[in-house]
């Protein structure tokens, strides 16, 4: 069946301006960072409900160069502070361009990015950036998931998509977590709970700060359970006997003829436990 034109005489019916106006295609980077905090997931996040920090691409950039350069702009060593990053997928979105008119549909490109140990500091006084979308900080992933902390409905799939992309990728491959405690070094900065106390205030001078030295390559099985435990919910039931094989399974461990002290967070039950050295691909 044929629809019939509208002829000189027809009166157009008007349209919506979205239908008349083409919008800019702008095109984003959302980069969600995570870090082991006190042998738990944490997130960084913006200020308010405004979820990971982003950056619109630039016409002269890559999303790579993109991501490489919020984090220069967030992290006190960007260069050797991620140990994975994963790219978890793309959410349409309106974004508001900082300090300009402009605004229009956005394409937010997802990428996922777990620091090394002691890898989390940011540089000084973030919080009274002039660039309201580098004004962040720690956040733990249970209070997000637990409601605690509120996002806006229109964010709150970024984190998502990235935080189920981040706990699959442990899932499929555990060894992560033997390299994250192989490198887990002896940091001399200032601990996690005095740094988030002293938001706001005048930072240390940066002079004083010295990047964390990499660990030994030593771990015990019963810490990289725990570690493995704190990607995911309280309540996720996790097979500690099939998780020990599947370490063991890696051929990345050397049994060494001595015990060592359970690094962790469980103060009131100490022990120690046999230790491994772990030897990466290529050693």
């Amino acid at each position: 069946m044929s629809t019939p034109l509208p002829g000189p005489g027809t009166p157009l019916s008007s349209q919506p301006a979205r239908d008349v106006v083409p919008r800019r295609l702008i095109v984003t980077a959302s980069v969600v960072i995570f870090a082991v905090r006190d042998w738990s997931l944490w997130v960084l996040l913006r200020e308010g409900p405004w979820g990971p920090p982003m950056r619109i691409v630039l016409g002269s950039e890559s999303v790579t160069d993109a991501v490489d350069r919020t984090m220069e702009a967030l992290l006190m060593w960007p260069a050797e502070a991620p140990m994975i990053q994963l790219k978890a997928g793309w959410q349409e979105q309106q974004v508001y361009v900082w300090g300009s008119t402009e605004q229009g549909a956005a394409v937010s490109l997802i990428h996922s990015v777990l620091l090394r140990a002691h890898h989390d500091e940011l540089r000084p006084n973030l919080q009274s950036h002039s660039v309201p979308s580098l004004r962040v900080g720690w956040t733990a992933v249970m209070e997000i998931e637990s409601g605690q902390r509120t996002l806006d409905p229109e964010v709150r799939p970024v984190l998502q998509t990235a935080l189920h992309t981040l706990r699959s990728q442990v899932q499929r491959d555990p060894e992560i977590v033997l390299r994250y405690l192989a490198d887990m070094g002896v940091y001399q900065g200032l601990d996690w709970r005095m740094q988030d106390r002293v938001v706001g205030k005048e930072t240390r001078p940066m002079s004083i700060l010295k990047e964390p030295t990499a660990g030994d390559g030593i771990l015990t099985l019963a810490e990289a359970a725990l570690l493995y435990r704190a990607f995911f919910p309280a309540d996720e039931q996790i097979d500690l006997s099939n998780l020990r094989r599947r370490f063991l399974a890696t051929n990345r461990l050397e049994p060494l003829d001595e015990e060592r002290p359970v690094r962790g967070r469980e103060l009131d039950w100490r022990r120690v436990s046999r230790a491994y050295r772990y030897q990466a691909q290529g050693e």
